[in-house]
Parts: C-alpha cells; structure tokens; sequence
C-alpha cells in the first residue's frame, strides 16, 4: 500500500524531471527560432544583392569619370552578383552601398550589406565576427609621400605625423612598431575617414606620410604626379570579400566563382587592367601573388 508521503514524493519527483526537461528543450526552440538566414535566402526573399562597395579605394573600388562603381574587387564582385542571379533564377538586381574602412563591418552585421567588395586583409580578430569570400589579392602596408621628401625608408618615418584609414590594420601596425622601438623617436598617427581626405593632408602638410594598403597607394601616386610611394617591409597580407557568417549556401558560390576567375584566367584579365604596365597603378605580378593564383585554381 502506498502512502501519502511516497505519492507526495513522487509528485515532486515528476515536477522536478519535467522541470529539468524544461530547462533543456527551452534554449534549442529558442535557437531555432534566432538562427540566422543564410545571405543567398535573404537575397532571394528580397530580390536584391546589397554589395557594399568603395567610392575612393583605386584600384580595388571606385567610381569612374561617368559615375560608374569599377575596380578590380567590383568586378569580381559583379561576377558574384551573376552567379546568385544565376542560382536565382535571373531576377535578383544589385544595389550599390557606398561602404568606407569604418561602416563596412557594421553595415554587414546590420544586413544593410550582403557583401563587402574592396581591400579588406584577412585577420583572427576579424573572423570572430565575419566570414571571408576565397582570398583575392595580397597586399602590404607601404608609404606614400611628397615626389620631394626626404623620406625614404622605415627608419626615416622616427617622429613623423603618419596618416592612416580609420578602420583599418594600420593603426594597429604602427602602434607595434611604436611599442617595440623600431624607431628612435615614435611616429605619431593621425586617422582619416577615408584616403581622400589622407592624401589632401598630406599635400596640404598637414602630415608627413600617408600609409596603406600598397596597391591604393600606387593608384593615387600614379593619378597625383607630385607623389611617390616606397615600401616599408613590415608585414604581407591576405585580401577577401567579407559576407555575414552562417551564409554557408551563400559563401560556396562566392568562393566558386573566384576559384573559377582565377582557373580561367579571369583573375590575370583584372589584374593586368587594374595593376598591369598599362594600367593607373601598375605594379609587378610578385611571386606572392603568383603562388596566390596557383593555389586558389581549383580544379573544375
């Protein structure tokens, strides 16, 4: 015969498992109803690709005399755009988001973007909260000076005013140097919302040095004949279209088109365009850049 006291103790026993159950199924329904859409789902529920793109970053992103978005990271941009309408079914659109080093992150994060297209180096810090497109380019922290400074190498910059984009790895590159005394004397850092408030410093004097990713530089020393750029040698990065994490459907077909724009030779076409002889900024096919190529041509 069972007791009043064993039947309590059963009650108690039931409210407490279910109670446990409780605590477990609650956070898995609630994951699920949080999961992120995948990019290429929200592209095709709203018909529209959001490529955040640079207005002043030759040769990566900019616009053209006509007012037309161009370089070599739109371009491969576009070619993304195809293969999702594509995939689509022909009826997405593309809409351009002007984007800087500072909004292109948080324009992701808050789906203003889908995608960023322009000189983004590849870091741990910044795969927390993004994910990387198949790298494009390798690129190098450089300076760029007045044609008749007397500035020519890393040890010349001790104690200069060095301009750098806001957002960028820049600052975090000189704040090192500062911090291990490369340099007799610190180099003091000034940052700008975008290059072309930089280079009107640094012909103004408002600055010493304007330092960024190499290939930018290039563009405006070739475009600004009273300019030049030297190397530093302090770094080498990766380079990569950024897109929101959890869009692995999204994130394949990116990766395959830039795979198949270098096996195809789609990749050398751009680069000769944008860098080559007779380009804005030419500057050597490295043999970085070449072992970069071979690695990223899958095979079909």
């Amino acid at each position: 015969m069972t007791s009043k006291t064993d039947l309590k103790s059963r009650r108690t026993i039931l409210k407490f498992s279910a109670a446990l159950g409780g605590v477990a199924i609650t956070p898995a329904i609630a994951n699920a109803q949080t999961c992120p859409e995948d990019t290429l789902d929200r592209i095709q529920r709203t018909g529209v690709f959001n490529l955040g793109a640079r207005e002043s970053a030759p040769p990566y992103g900019f616009k053209d005399a006509s007012g037309n978005w161009t370089g070599f990271a739109t371009e491969l941009a576009l070619m993304i755009h195809e293969a999702v309408n594509k995939e689509l079914g022909g009826k997405i659109t593309i809409n351009y988001v002007p984007v800087t080093s500072q909004t292109r992150i948080p324009l992701l994060q808050n789906a203003t973007i889908d995608m960023e297209a322009g000189a983004t180096v590849v870091t741990q810090g910044r795969a927390k909260v993004v994910d990387y497109v198949l790298s494009h380019f390798l690129t190098a922290t450089s300076a760029l000076v007045k044609t008749d400074s007397p500035l020519k190498s890393l040890a010349d910059l001790a104690g200069k005013r060095v301009g750098v984009p806001q957002g960028g790895l820049e600052e975090a590159a000189w704040r090192e140097i500062n911090g291990q005394n490369k340099l007799s004397a610190p180099v003091r850092t000034v940052g700008f919302p975008d290059h072309a408030q930089g280079i009107t410093a640094l012909q103004t004097g408002t600055i010493d040095v304007y330092s960024s990713d190499e290939p930018i530089l290039y563009g405006f020393a070739a475009k600004q004949k009273d300019l030049r750029v030297f190397p530093l040698d302090i770094n080498t990065f990766l380079q990569s279209c950024i897109i929101r994490p959890n869009s692995s459907k999204f994130k394949r077909i990116a990766d395959v088109t830039v795979a198949q724009a270098f096996a195809k030779g789609e990749w050398n076409r751009l680069f000769d365009k944008y860098f080559g002889p007779s380009s804005a900024a030419p500057q050597p096919l490295t043999e970085q850049l070449k072992t970069l190529v071979l690695m990223n041509s899958w095979p079909a």
